[in-house]
């Protein structure tokens, strides 16, 4: 097995678009029929499964069959874009024995983004010290809960 072999593509739109067909009760041949013209259940599976990018002209479709905001579709098309061409770089940097970190990519849920928003406001104005602390702090307390839910 080579090193390109291991870098797995993300598939964020995919596991979305099946997260929000299902909240709304649809199969994929009934959210499929909701385009203009309608399109394969194929389709729908191959967006779901990520083997077929969401095409532009499709989105509006999209937003309207499952009720989702376009901003944050596009939003999430955009990070697993990016994620997508570091893991292929970084593939590329695997099979010339050079390493690269993929930056980290975290999707926050509507609800919670001005807290987090305010989180790295606040962390980012700490000084290096408190900044250590903090990250100290923080694991911390994240292995104690990690302990109790385990």
């Amino acid at each position: 097995m080579n090193k390109k072999s291991l870098v797995k593509s993300p598939n964020w739109v995919g596991a979305f678009i099946r997260q929000k067909r299902e909240e709304k009760g649809l199969s994929q041949k009934e959210l499929g029929q909701k385009f203009e013209p309608a399109v394969t259940t194929q389709f729908v599976s191959n967006l779901e499964r990520g083997i077929t990018p969401v095409p532009a002209v499709h989105v509006n479709a999209l937003v309207r069959a499952l009720a989702i905001n376009e901003h944050e579709l596009m939003i999430l098309m955009e990070k697993e874009y990016a994620a997508k061409l570091t893991s292929k770089i970084a593939g590329q940097h695997a099979e010339q024995g050079t390493e690269i970190s993929a930056p980290s990519v975290l999707v926050i849920p509507q609800q919670d983004e001005e807290f987090f928003k305010w989180l790295v406001q606040s962390y980012h104005q700490l000084t290096e010290i408190d900044r250590a602390h903090f990250k100290d702090q923080l694991r911390s307390w994240i292995a104690v809960t990690v302990k109790k839910v385990g």
